[in-house]
């Protein structure tokens, strides 16, 4: 299968297993993102904590050598924030190693400004001079209380740039599912198209076959949960095959047994209605005798065609295509010579010349005298019966006549089924000629009015090629 049918089992279980291993995947991104964020946190305050007090023994020297400093006193830093270093390390030259994001103040134990860092604002901090952590709009504030609470470092962190972090963090995290997810729906269906070709080929093997083929299935390496229904489906044709099997030896025997008695009544009644006088009151009644004992032959005779079909009949024997021209020729010969076909037929047997096709001569000859009897007792008096063959492989019969109804006409096939006519029949023909064809993987298709013309009938047989 090129594509996936939406409600193939494996659509359905590529779409079950992609949308479930993508929540589980957010979930735990997701987890993982708040995971981050609280470690993040205490990363960032464990540096606001450790900063105030590294810098508390250097800024107590920079104190007592600049007489305790003032509010004024701005601390200077390289590259007005930037630290750069030239020619070190990898010899890559200037290198920008990073930007100041902490900032500090350093107040007497009143409260007073000593002094700042060159990124901190010119007025105190609002953060209570407490040892710990405040919180102001935009900053996040540690106070370190020193020297008995004479000196007090206050080192603060925009919040925006914790907010910046965190982000670029998730994103780094996120942007990787991004990308993987359709990767995983590709390797989702990969997986599954292979974990499901025992499926695929148990489905196709019964799909090859022919209406009549109930041979078990052969599936050696499939898996074991197939291999089960593979067992219980080989089970269930076993079963249907001995009934199948039960009903045609039936109906093959009754129509047999049934021959010889309607062929011997049916001689005797002929004899008896010669021998009557034309003016006998009993040669009526033998002549309905007679036509009642013909349709019981002809559906005899139909009924052994059937149980042929249904037996399996129809490739042929040496399972290569066969050339049918002569076969159709000898069928439409056969049936000029009586009453109903006399001089009805139109047919060109230069057309025929390349007809061939993988099926029994027999069985193609039961197809083509059923439906050319079929258009012959239905089709208009007025025009032929027209016996094309298109190609190779396509036989059409077509007759003129009233046409039949849509909704009657994919019935027509059917055991017993006859439209809406006077004719007479068992309504066979065309049950058998589709049963043949089913176990040839062939097609019939029936068409009412013909193809172009306001009326008639006419069916298409197209025969398998080997």
């Amino acid at each position: 299968m090129s594509k996936m049918a939406k409600n193939s089992l494996q659509f359905m279980l590529a779409r079950r297993l992609t949308v479930t291993v993508s929540i589980f995947w957010l979930a735990g991104s997701v987890l993982a993102a708040y995971s981050m964020y609280h470690e993040m946190q205490e990363a960032f305050d464990n540096s606001l904590v450790t900063t105030a007090y590294r810098y508390a023994p250097l800024i107590d020297d920079y104190l007592q050598r600049h007489d305790g400093g003032s509010a004024q006193e701005v601390l200077p830093s390289p590259a007005k924030g930037e630290i750069r270093t030239e020619d070190h390390g990898d010899g890559d030259g200037d290198e920008e190693l990073g930007e100041d994001y902490l900032m500090y103040q350093v107040r007497e134990g009143g409260g007073g400004l000593l002094l700042r860092s060159y990124n901190a604002q010119e007025n105190p901090f609002e953060a209570p001079l407490i040892e710990g952590f405040y919180n102001e709009q935009d900053f996040r504030i540690y106070t370190a209380v020193l020297l008995g609470g004479t000196r007090i470092i206050q080192v603060a962190e925009p919040l925006e740039h914790r907010r910046e972090a965190l982000f670029e963090s998730v994103v780094a995290q996120f942007l990787p599912i991004v990308l993987l997810i359709p990767a995983v729906i590709i390797g989702v269906i990969v997986a599954l198209r292979r974990g499901l070709s025992p499926v695929l080929r148990v489905r196709d093997a019964i799909e090859e076959r022919g209406e009549g083929n109930l041979q078990p299935l052969e599936l050696d390496d499939a898996p074991e949960e197939i291999s089960t229904i593979v067992t219980a489906v080989n089970r269930l044709m076993e079963k249907l095959d001995a009934a199948l099997s039960a009903e045609r030896t039936f109906t093959a025997h009754s129509a047999h047994e049934l021959r010889t008695p309607i062929a011997a009544a049916l001689a005797q009644t002929q004899r008896l209605v010669l021998e009557l006088p034309e003016d006998h009151p009993g040669r009526i009644r033998a002549r309905q005798t007679e036509e009642s004992l013909k349709r019981l032959s002809r559906l005899s005779e139909k009924l052994l065609q059937l149980a042929r079909a249904e037996a399996g009949v129809g490739l042929s024997p040496t399972g290569e295509n066969q050339r049918l021209g002569t076969t159709l020729g000898l069928v439409i010969d056969d049936l000029e010579r009586v009453a109903d076909g006399a001089g009805r037929i139109a047919f060109d047997p230069k057309q025929a010349a390349a007809l061939s096709a993988n099926i029994d001569h027999d069985a193609f000859a039961i197809c083509m005298r059923n439906l050319i009897e079929n258009a012959l007792k239905h089709g208009s008096d007025q025009e032929k019966v027209m016996v094309e063959v298109i190609g190779s492989d396509t036989v059409r019969v077509s007759n003129a006549g009233d046409a039949v109804r849509p909704e009657d006409l994919d019935d027509l096939t059917s055991r017993f089924k006859r439209s809406n006519t006077r004719a007479s029949g068992a309504g066979l023909g065309l049950s058998i000629v589709k049963t043949i064809v089913g176990n040839i993987n062939g097609e019939l298709t029936l068409h009412s009015p013909r193809p172009g013309k306001p009326d008639g009938f006419m069916a298409e047989l197209r025969l398998h090629q080997s």
